[in-house]
């Protein structure tokens, strides 16, 4: 599961199942986009659920819960994105040979 801080890439940016989320959310992630995790969740029977640095929404009042919560993105939308490799151009022409 993500760390607050890991690096995160939107893999599932398809919200189309919920014709009002923007009766809930203002702003939404975007796919390929990279977002850093700020914060983590275990919501019982949802699973893993993030929140972004770079996504805030207001926070709004969600039963399961009962009180006011920024709604978070379920986890599964996103995948841990490594580090960049850097690799000098003769290790690259070695590697191809």
């Amino acid at each position: 599961m993500f760390q607050i801080g890991d690096k995160v890439v939107c893999i599932d940016a398809d919200f189309s199942m919920y014709p009002n989320i923007f009766e809930l959310y203002r702003e939404l992630p975007k796919r390929d986009e990279v977002y850093t995790v700020r914060e983590r969740q275990f919501v019982q029977g949802l699973g893993y659920r993030i929140l972004l640095d770079q996504v805030i929404n207001q926070p709004i009042y969600i039963d399961m819960v009962k009180g006011k919560v920024e709604p978070a993105f379920n986890a599964t939308r996103f995948a841990l994105l490594n580090g960049p490799v850097s690799v000098e151009a003769e290790k690259m022409e070695e590697m191809l040979a």
